[in-house]
């Protein structure tokens, strides 16, 4: 195979250049089926994308209306319809306009943050410096504007272990790689255990094997003779640590074997049983991070009928992501994080709906978190008040320093993989000249 055609083949296999050591330090004597990941122990991101900008008024920063008379109400709900748990804020109900005696919703907001409140902190008043949804997605999840950068997720991949298997999950949401880490979309049970026993006709049946085992072994054993000479014969560092990568992903049928052992027979739906199939591969030792989404945010019409319940989806599986690695005792591994392009306008449009605004939220619970926390600040238009280094509130819409995706990523980088010291930050600096003690 010459470099374009390796190339084109990366290509369409949706590879991208990192550069792994080839194949170091496995066991090599069956081919590629002799070769095991080091199994991923440390901690597991759960990252959840709100797509096309949810409204944080309606859950962790909420305002409310001055009453029925309110000429231009920021919410349909009251200011008195504001509960509270410990030190975090939320709404506690959702009149519906039309049926006077009726509500919106399932009542699943308040119960999150009542069953929730000591492990979440809540971040308002980021400031997503646009209101366009590409740029604010990526803003979101790589901490600058500009393109380039590796999602969150691939970016913990790339620091941990670039060459699991599933190292980087992705369901949806922004999953630019930037050449960092491979991304892998599997959200189909079935489609993972076909992958996990590539050489049966059914996955389930041990016995529907194409070949003999030994006719197996020295296929495989050949497959490995030829990768490595392909190699060898690849003078391009580069190109020759992308070919390693890449016929590193194809001996990934053993981790996927190993991932069998704590799949659920039949995964929930939705945004659920994205969480049960993240959780199962970090679980089976070949996940770092995990992108899952869910969509119905853009509610420029019937704001409120159709922004709860998709923010109750998301809170839903937040919920279920934390008590799941409770049960599992996984509680100390797990961290979990939800964002959005960015927020929606203070109050309605003339459809009942709420359009673009560049003010948004962020969510986190889980490993080294300190939760019943509240970090920045809105006004009562849900402008950003500006923040100080020591994360006090500078009252003015109008102060120099505001909160930005970039603040909350370099602190995250800074607790959870390496800071300043991982050769990544040097390949993808963030733009923030003050660092913010997030996570204390």
């Amino acid at each position: 195979m010459d470099r374009r055609d390796f190339l084109k083949l990366a290509s369409c296999a949706g590879m991208s250049v990192v550069a792994p050591s080839a194949f170091g330090g496995r066991d090599l004597s069956h081919g590629r089926r002799g070769m095991h990941a080091e199994a991923h122990t440390g901690t597991f991101f759960l990252l959840f994308h709100a797509g096309g900008g949810w409204d944080p008024t309606s859950f962790c920063d909420p305002k409310g209306s001055n009453g029925p008379n309110d000429p231009n109400p920021m919410n349909r709900y009251e200011k008195s319809m504001i509960g509270e748990a410990g030190n975090l804020r939320f709404p506690m109900e959702f009149p519906d306009p039309n049926n006077a005696d009726g509500g919106i919703g399932t009542g699943l907001i308040p119960a999150f943050f009542e069953e929730h409140y000591q492990d979440l902190l809540v971040i308002n008043g980021i400031d997503m410096q646009t209101n366009g949804h590409d740029q604010g997605t990526r803003h979101a999840w790589t901490g600058r504007l500009s393109e380039g950068f590796p999602t969150m997720g691939a970016y913990l991949a790339g620091t941990y272990n670039s060459t699991l298997p599933m190292a980087f999950l992705a369901f949806g949401g922004f999953t630019e790689t930037a050449g960092v880490a491979p991304q892998s979309r599997a959200s189909n049970i079935g489609a993972l255990r076909t992958l996990a026993y590539p050489e049966r006709a059914n996955f389930d049946d041990e016995n529907s094997t194409y070949f003999s085992s030994r006719a197996l072994e020295l296929i495989e054993e050949a497959q490995y003779e030829r990768d490595q000479a392909l190699i060898a014969g690849q003078g391009l560092p580069k190109i020759n640590h992308a070919m390693s990568t890449l016929y590193e992903s194809r001996s990934g049928s053993n981790e996927l074997k190993r991932l069998q052992e704590f799949l659920p027979e039949e995964a929930s739906g939705g945004l659920r049983g994205q969480v049960e199939v993240a959780i199962a591969a970090y679980r089976a030792g070949i996940s770092v991070a995990a992108n899952l989404s869910a969509g119905g945010f853009d509610t420029h019409g019937n704001h409120d009928a159709s922004h709860i319940p998709s923010l109750e989806n998301v809170l839903d599986a937040m919920g279920y992501a934390k008590n799941l690695s409770r049960e599992l005792g996984l509680e100390d591994k797990v961290v979990i994080m939800a964002s959005s392009d960015f927020g929606r306008t203070p109050g309605y449009n003339d459809g009942n709906g709420k359009d673009h605004w560049s003010i948004s939220s962020m969510l986190m619970m889980g490993a080294g978190i300190q939760g019943n926390r509240v970090i920045g600040k809105t006004d009562d238009g849900h402008r950003a008040y500006g923040i100080r280094t020591d994360l006090s509130v500078d009252e003015s819409t109008d102060a120099p320093l505001k909160i930005t995706p970039a603040h909350i990523h370099s602190a995250i980088r800074k607790q959870y993989a390496l800071g300043a010291d991982n050769e990544l930050a040097q390949m993808f600096p963030l733009d923030n000249e003050e660092e913010l003690p997030i996570f204390g």
